[in-house]
């Protein structure tokens, strides 16, 4: 025969019922779990994807606890049971301090079960103790259930934040009513919540609230924050504006951990003998946070702050491996010909480019050498510049395999017009008739 007997007080027998109030969110039915050390209320939705545990210290929460497992029975060091929410709300309803300030009229509330062989039902019985000697007593049918209960790591949970709920709780308001999704975003040092429906409306495809609501928090409004940058995670609006509703009455903090879209996701708070546990599945997608070997992260701690920053020690192995060496001159060809000079043009172009890095947003074109682009070409200009080449020399075995600028050693077009002929070149044909011995069409 389990024994099992607790005392409330006025201010935590209405922290039963918000509690309660709370769970209503997430199940019809609640499921109590008794130990020597605590006492566990749980809820779990329909579909399994959302499961809320609230765990009563028997110290601190209690005036009194009594609990004594059966001996001799498997699992008879715990008493499980279930029973409607509806039932244990009508029974709590109405107990606390009212907004006008009235005070409740409850001194001391008694629970214990009736757990015995010789009875033909198993009861919880529930005597409310008010004032000038009246008694309340409620009998409640209760069935044996095995309590389920959501398994998560919290080392595998590298992510996450912590805020006010006090704070917290003044963004939901914003949220509409009838939105299911909520979207969990870190971005440019804010976390952004969007909440979002994908509802259609007898089967046509037209949105039933098509707005959507984004809130924005900066980081510096977290007690701590480190997150993932642009990558998503999506959860139900429902489940978090009761998770942050309820929050909000212990007057403590939020806590958030989670790993990656898919997996779980958990909210944890806990003031006043309250350990409240809230383990949320999880959809969304990276949309490219995590295509990158070392994604950011924009957080508050120092240390990771600097990981996300530092470049990869890769980059600079591997621009070097995007320009192939040229091959080595044979003969009398110059290292400057234009065989050699084409590939080299678009590289330097495409490196000039990328030191302008123009703003993509604005509406006009960048101003000083970025003009010149929309120029007509000027050819005579081009074969006097500077080209980046190798330096393919013997003399120095070492810079062989650094790019350098290298003077190619050009003349202008003008000048080249007025120098005589060479005849003496190799390449050429030596002339076989002198010009004394040319006779035109009229001579």
């Amino acid at each position: 025969m389990t024994v099992l007997n607790f005392s409330l007080t006025p201010e935590a027998t209405a922290r039963v019922y918000e509690l309660l109030v709370c769970l209503a969110k997430f199940g019809e039915s609640v499921a109590i779990e008794a130990k020597s050390d605590k006492l566990t209320i749980t809820a779990l939705n329909l579909s399994r994807t959302a499961y809320a545990s609230f765990s009563l210290d028997a110290r601190s929460f209690f005036i009194s606890y009594d609990f004594h497992g059966s001996p001799g029975v498997k699992g008879g060091d715990r008493f499980t049971c279930q029973l409607l929410n509806k039932a244990l709300q009508s029974v709590f309803k109405g107990r606390a301090n009212d907004s006008r300030g009235r005070e409740s009229t409850v001194e001391r509330c008694d629970v214990h079960v009736q757990d015995q062989p010789d009875k033909t039902e198993c009861r919880l019985i529930v005597k409310m103790l008010c004032r000038h000697g009246m008694t309340k007593t409620y009998r409640l049918t209760y069935e044996p259930t095995e309590v389920m209960h959501a398994l998560f790591d919290r080392n595998a949970a590298t992510q996450g934040w912590k805020i006010s709920a006090r704070v917290l709780r003044e963004y939901v308001e914003y949220f509409g009513p009838k939105t299911e999704q909520l979207d969990l975003l870190a971005e440019e040092g804010k976390a952004i919540f969007t909440s979002f429906t994908e509802k259609i409306q007898d089967g046509k495809e037209v949105l039933k609230q098509p707005l959507e609501t984004a809130v924005s928090i900066h980081t510096e409004d977290f007690e701590d924050f480190h997150m993932q940058e642009s990558m998503h995670i999506v959860i139900s609006v429902k489940d978090f504006k009761a998770i942050v509703t309820h929050a909000e009455t212990l007057r403590g903090s939020i806590s958030a951990h989670f790993s990656f879209p898919t997996r779980p996701l958990q909210f944890s708070y806990q003031n006043s003998g309250v350990h409240c546990e809230f383990t949320l599945m999880t959809t969304g997608d990276y949309r490219g946070a995590s295509s990158t070997l070392n994604p950011n992260f924009i957080s508050t701690r120092a240390s990771s702050r600097q990981q996300s920053i530092a470049p990869p020690v890769a980059a600079p192995s591997r621009r070097t491996s995007e320009m192939p060496p040229p091959a080595r001159p044979f003969g009398n060809k110059p290292l400057s010909s234009q065989s050699q000079r084409a590939p080299l043009k678009p590289r330097s172009n495409q490196a000039a480019t990328e030191e302008s890095d123009p703003d993509p947003e604005s509406l006009f074109m960048p101003g000083g050498d970025g003009d010149q682009t929309w120029d007509p070409p000027n050819y005579e200009q081009e074969e006097e510049e500077e080209m980046l080449g190798w330096d393919a020399s013997n003399e120095d075995p070492s810079a062989s395999f650094h790019p350098t600028f290298r003077d190619s050693g050009t003349v202008p077009r003008a000048q080249k017009d007025r120098q005589p002929p060479t005849y003496g070149s190799q390449e050429g044909l030596e002339p076989t008739q002198r010009l004394s011995q040319l006779h035109g069409m009229f001579d």
